[in-house]
């Protein structure tokens, strides 16, 4: 092979490695516009009551044990996955609990993502990303979280790692492209896609109104 010959097939593989970079679907590089209505309306049929007893037990069969504190959770981490922002969802920063997730409900927020952006695009909207408000918590998370929040449980389901919420009063949008669209549909469409992936037993959903999210856990 000659020296062009050469210099022509690294050019061909560093073209094709910067096309498959730019066409991947999983990442997007910058934050986009995040907008917040705290006064959404969410339709009632939206408003899941999955039974929080049924929940924790789900999530301690399929389920991490329940680390005690970050100390030990440098540990015991990896275990899970690390969660990192995506084209399909963006993650607050979490006070209280940590990016991690395992295998089951790592791949249901990457699917409930795709869908709430595809039916975005079938509707002709912009295309906007969910945002993951709360991921794992270990038992000094939850210890701490009650003292500021009367809401939180002490057998959490964030504990086990198979359990995330995500607003419904925040989007992220990402793109320009299509029509605007107000806060109150995202919420609903949003609603929509948990509908269907509960329907097929993917998850089970808790509405918490005043947290403005859905507690989502994994069924798998």
């Amino acid at each position: 092979m000659t020296r062009k010959q050469q210099i022509q097939g690294l050019l061909v593989c560093m073209v094709a490695v910067l096309f498959a970079s730019c066409s991947s679907t999983s990442k997007f590089v910058g934050e986009g516009d995040t907008f917040r209505q705290d006064n959404v309306n969410v339709r009632s049929e939206f408003f899941f009551k999955d039974h929080n007893t049924m929940t924790l037990e789900k999530a301690e069969k399929i389920g991490i044990l329940p680390i005690e504190n970050r100390d030990e959770a440098e540990r015991k981490l990896r275990h899970l996955n690390h969660i990192e922002d995506t084209r399909y969802y963006k993650l607050d920063p979490m006070t209280h609990s940590m990016p991690y997730l395992a295998d089951g409900a790592e791949k249901l927020l990457t699917t409930i993502g795709k869908k709430f952006q595809k039916i975005l695009k079938k509707r002709g909207y912009r295309c906007h990303r969910i945002i993951a408000t709360s991921m794992l918590r270990t038992r000094a998370d939850v210890g701490s979280l009650m003292k500021v929040n009367g809401n939180a449980a002490k057998n959490s389901a964030h504990l086990y790692g198979t359990t995330f919420d995500l607003s419904y009063t925040r989007f992220n949008r990402i793109d320009m492209e299509g029509k605007s669209v107000n806060n109150t549909e995202m919420a609903n469409i949003l609603g929509e896609v948990l509908y269907d992936l509960r329907d097929d037993g993917k998850c089970r959903v808790i509405f918490e109104r005043n947290q403005h999210c859905f507690h989502i856990m994994s069924e798998k």
